[in-house]
């Protein structure tokens, strides 16, 4: 193009008689603008390949997430407790047996059609949560207590699937869990945040990793670009996830 151009301005110079030094500022624009242009494509490839790289990470994080998730979701030690409560439940000829098998089938075919949404209502994964803790009451009596005050006007915003459940195995899973110290967990709202909160009763041994936290606040970031809050004290612990209600008009 710059050869082009000389040629070009050369051949005009001739033909209209143009003053030289005119001839040579003008031929001097164009060729800092064609400069110009060259660095600026430079810079616009640079930024598309940063741009793509962090798309790519992105998208790798999610993946990942969602398959942290998926192996949180059919948790084999939750499905051994689950089929051994209902072994004992049908040698003593529990007249509940049939509705443990129910509510067990509920909460896996929840998994299987939510695993694919990245958001559901607040309402469905109540109903994930309700065939969960019937699994959870059915294997620890009135050991577990949970405790759900999240007002109704809440139960359209939207929700990763199972985080609710997941918030409920990790308090499970740190927490002694007994008739002599029941375990009670209290779920509400509070200004634009849904709170998962349990008294702290830790079991002896018992080392947290947070995975599940992560996982949940990896999706939350990822979605909404959101994180989720963590309060402890000496004697509690709150788990504060944001409210999406946005998450119908995306």
């Amino acid at each position: 193009m710059m050869v082009i151009l000389v040629v070009v301005h050369q051949e005009l110079f001739e033909v209209s008689h143009m003053d030289a030094p005119i001839m040579f500022e003008l031929r001097g624009v164009l060729i800092n603008l064609i400069v110009y242009m060259f660095l600026h494509l430079l810079f616009q490839n640079y930024w598309t390949q940063q741009i793509g790289l962090e798309l790519e990470r992105t998208i790798s994080v999610n993946l990942g997430a969602q398959y942290e998730l998926l192996k949180q979701q059919v948790n084999p030690h939750f499905l051994f407790n689950s089929l051994n409560t209902l072994k004992s439940m049908v040698e003593i000829q529990d007249p509940q047996s049939a509705d443990f098998i129910l509510k067990l089938s509920d909460f896996y075919r929840f998994t299987l059609e939510s695993r694919k949404q990245d958001l559901i209502p607040l309402r469905e994964e109540l109903k994930i949560l309700d065939a969960y803790t019937y699994l959870l009451k059915a294997r620890f009596e009135e050991g577990f207590v949970m405790v759900n005050q999240i007002d109704k006007r809440h139960y359209e915003a939207g929700i990763p699937p199972f985080t609710l459940q997941l918030l409920i195995e990790n308090c499970i899973k740190h927490n002694i869990v007994s008739l002599d110290k029941p375990l009670e967990i209290r779920l509400y709202d509070q200004g634009d945040f849904l709170v998962v909160e349990n008294r702290i009763q830790l079991k002896k041994g018992t080392l947290s990793t947070g995975v599940g936290l992560d996982n949940i606040n990896q999706r939350f970031s990822h979605l909404v670009h959101k994180e989720i809050e963590i309060d402890k004290n000496e004697t509690t612990f709150k788990v504060k996830i944001p409210v999406i209600h946005e998450y119908h008009n995306n």
